[in-house]
């Protein structure tokens, strides 16, 4: 005991070094290759497939102008960021300072159409479509989040309601948000009348249907209640059969010994007797 107690404190780094030097073999064993002149390790393809904590993120919903694109097969191409003016004979910034074609954006001088009106506001009129242009981009924006935003609140309201509509009570004491509604559970409910208080509404669906069944309203299928009455007495005469083998049975074994074959059975269902016994025997 004391040679164990004495090599107590060592056997926890011993059995460390042990496992960190099977952990580096084992690593070293596999394929390596040298990237950028550090030796690299090929590790095994996964044999476990981890659950995942969250559910798999729902493809966000495409926007107006990428559903338009889809449609008619434009595809997405990527413009350079500088573009040749022609009339400085440079290369200038598609947007943004000193953009390309920004000397004719400023300029105090438009040219007029042909068959244009002269006594028109030309420069306003540029200017009122550069705002429209604004605008309509800024609310097709605001329409693509509003978008975003109704179908995030439809599947968080789902959700809300299959977990209160999940409990025994379907969501009835669940404590319910500012604007959140009551949960109406589906399918078909139905109502019965009161058994108690006013009678009248029961005595007219009474005499209705004696008055239904006198005038010969109904229609009974006569082949159906027959085998339905036959099936009874067939069930019937089974029981009676099975009850005199029963009354037989007790009168060929008498009195004393019915008495005895209780008294028994008795003895074998009661378990603490049972127990006792076998803990003697041990």
């Amino acid at each position: 005991s004391s040679g164990i107690n004495a090599e107590w404190p060592l056997r926890p780094g011993k059995l460390t070094r042990e496992n960190t030097q099977l952990l580096f073999n084992s690593l070293f064993s596999l394929p390596t290759s040298t990237v950028e002149k550090v030796k690299c390790v090929q590790l095994p393809a996964p044999t476990t497939k981890l659950p995942r904590e969250k559910p798999i993120p729902k493809p966000k919903l495409p926007t107006k102008w990428e559903a338009f694109a889809k449609s008619k097969g434009i595809l997405k191409k990527k413009r350079g960021r500088m573009l040749y003016d022609e009339v400085a004979e440079e290369w200038k910034p598609r947007f943004g300072y000193n953009k390309a074609g920004g000397d004719k954006e400023q300029n105090w001088v438009v040219e007029v159409p042909g068959n244009g009106d002269p006594y028109k506001d030309w420069l306003g009129d540029k200017e009122d479509k550069t705002k429209e242009k604004v605008a309509k981009n800024e609310f097709q924006r605001l329409q693509n989040i509003s978008k975003q935003i109704k179908v995030q609140s439809e599947s968080i309201n789902q959700t809300v309601k299959q977990a209160n509509i999940s409990t025994a009570s379907l969501g009835k004491f669940q404590e319910k948000s500012k604007d959140e509604k009551k949960a109406k559970a589906k399918g078909k409910h139905k109502k019965f009348d009161p058994v108690s208080g006013n009678t009248a509404s029961e005595k007219e669906k009474s005499l209705a249907l004696i008055n239904k069944i006198a005038s010969g309203g109904v229609s009974v299928n006569k082949e159906k209640a027959a085998n339905k009455e036959l099936g009874a007495t067939i069930k019937r005469s089974r029981e009676a059969e099975r009850e005199n083998r029963t009354n037989k049975r007790r009168s060929k074994m008498g009195v004393k010994a019915q008495t005895n074959h209780f008294d028994m059975k008795k003895r074998e269902v009661s378990g603490p007797g049972k127990e006792r016994k076998k803990r003697h025997q041990i």
